[in-house]
């Protein structure tokens, strides 16, 4: 059970870690946005990685969380999938390439704890679209497997983005773009109608229009 300055301490680097990436925050830089010591910040957290999984641990749960609220009120499979859509692309938004390439670089501890729960996601993911098949949104001619690892694969394209794309897109312009083709690829034809309207009505909001 965490205690309220260690809470404090994890809202305030997590957001640092993902925008600045990992190896460039220093536990100084910590202490300093919170206003507390040095000293402080390592009765709390005994070093760099301590943190750095606290965070990885705290937003999973934080995730979870919202996963289930979408899980228990949605319409159908398609519904959730956006849903989950829409909350990565917010994650999205305020993370950098660095972050991911640094905890695949310099902690591996961590990143080992990130991949175990990639693997969870996509296990959840093919339980997912065999629940889509069932409501008659989701093509029942997938290999539910190959699709969800390729998801994933996906997924591992926007750490190099800036190499591939040569910064001409932002992070969030990459995901969008492969998230909707993965979607529109493995639903049927009721199931692209449906993501269709949700984006239209997302392109609405954004622009100021009722639907």
């Amino acid at each position: 059970m965490m205690n309220e300055l260690q809470l404090r301490i994890i809202e305030q680097a997590t957001p640092m870690f993902l925008h600045y990436g990992i190896k460039a925050v220093t536990m100084d830089m910590i202490a300093a946005r919170l206003g507390i010591s040095k000293r402080t910040l390592y009765e709390n957290f005994k070093e760099k990685n301590e943190l750095l999984l606290a965070c990885l641990k705290k937003a999973e749960a934080d995730r979870n969380a919202r996963l289930k609220t979408y899980y228990t009120q949605r319409q159908n499979v398609i519904e959730l999938l956006l849903n989950v859509h829409e909350d990565i692309l917010r994650f999205m938004r305020n993370a950098s390439p660095a972050y991911f390439i640094d905890m695949e670089r310099y902690y591996p501890k961590v990143y080992d704890c990130y991949a175990r729960e990639k693997e969870l996601h996509k296990r959840a993911i093919v339980n997912l679209l065999r629940e889509g098949i069932g409501e008659g949104m989701i093509r029942s001619d997938c290999n539910l497997e190959i699709v969800a690892t390729l998801l994933s694969l996906q997924f591992e394209l926007l750490k190099n983005a800036d190499q591939i794309f040569k910064s001409k897109y932002t992070f969030t312009e990459i995901f969008e773009t492969i998230f909707k083709s993965f979607i529109r690829g493995i639903a049927t034809p009721e199931g692209v109608r449906y993501t269709d309207e949700f984006f239209a009505q997302q392109e609405n909001k954004q622009s100021g229009k009722t639907v």
